[in-house]
């Protein structure tokens, strides 16, 4: 692997790990080894030894709200007074599952500068025509499994909270309250806004994976109110079509992301060897 893909991959691994931190969203018991790992990934990827790093101290000023954002990321999700995710005696991550919306703002708000400089890389490298087949081909699947994934969790919450709108509106007579404007101003704008711009962003364009990401947010328009709801379905049903057809294709895109990954990984550690066998003995 060139050196600019090698530098670029560097930058690429930062990327997957902060991607990862979604899986603190999933309803299951999370070890604390992946999440010390995550964490060490993610504070040395701002090192100015390292890709990130370097760049991000080459543009201080175009990079400074990223990396205030970064160090907060790092302070509030990671850091040892979390209250977000909090390590336990026993081993664990014991995730407050009421502060998801943290979590999906840190993760979104940060991918796309972080995409951006990655982009920048790759556009780089083909300028200098040192662009190579197993970065080129990893980009947009990438960039797909992580919209869709994000997307995926992003609904599967907006649902929840949609949901939880329509049990208090109905309680009510069908009149707002100070509670379900609660949930409108504070859950569902919100998970409404980052789900627009995670569509708003995207490297790919193949129709299954953009109409998929096109199906939730017409959902979303027609739980504002802003459509009308497709055939009269019910909510439920629209949400189960929308939400089906973005985990088909996470099950798809997941397995073909980790096999170019490891691909590009294995080549870059293979190098790494190459270029450390080749030094002279100190």
């Amino acid at each position: 692997m060139k050196n600019i893909n090698q530098y670029n991959f560097d930058i690429i691994h930062v990327a997957t790990h902060l991607r990862d931190t979604l899986e603190y969203v999933l309803p299951r018991e999370h070890d604390i080894k992946p999440f010390e790992q995550r964490k060490a990934v993610l504070t040395k990827g701002l090192e100015v030894e390292t890709p990130l790093g370097k760049f991000l101290d080459a543009n201080k000023d175009k990079f400074e709200s990223f990396l205030n954002k970064y160090h907060e990321m790092l302070d509030e999700l990671y850091g040892d007074d979390s209250t977000v995710l909090v390590k336990t005696a026993d081993g664990k991550i014991r995730v407050d599952h009421t502060q998801h919306l943290k979590i999906y703002d840190f993760v979104v708000n940060l991918m796309e500068p972080l995409k951006d400089i990655i982009y920048f890389h790759v556009n780089l490298a083909r300028q200098q025509n040192e662009n190579e087949p197993i970065i080129e081909d990893l980009m947009p699947v990438d960039d797909r499994h992580y919209r869709l994934f994000v997307f995926l969790l992003l609904m599967q919450d907006f649902q929840k909270s949609f949901f939880e709108f329509q049990k208090v509106m109905g309680e009510n007579g069908g009149k707002p309250s100070p509670q379900s404007n609660y949930i409108v101003q504070n859950e569902l704008s919100k998970y409404a806004e980052l789900l627009r711009s995670v569509r708003s962003h995207n490297h790919f364009t193949d129709n299954e994976s953009l109409d998929a990401l096109d199906g939730c947010l017409q959902v979303v328009e027609m739980s504002e109110g802003r459509r009308d709801r497709r055939d009269n379905k019910n909510f439920p049903d629209l949400f189960k079509e929308a939400l089906d057809k973005v985990n088909a294709l996470v099950q798809k895109s997941g397995p073909k992301w980790q096999e170019l990954f490891n691909k590009a990984l294995q080549e870059m550690l293979a190098d790494i060897r190459k270029a450390q066998q080749s030094k002279p003995n100190a």
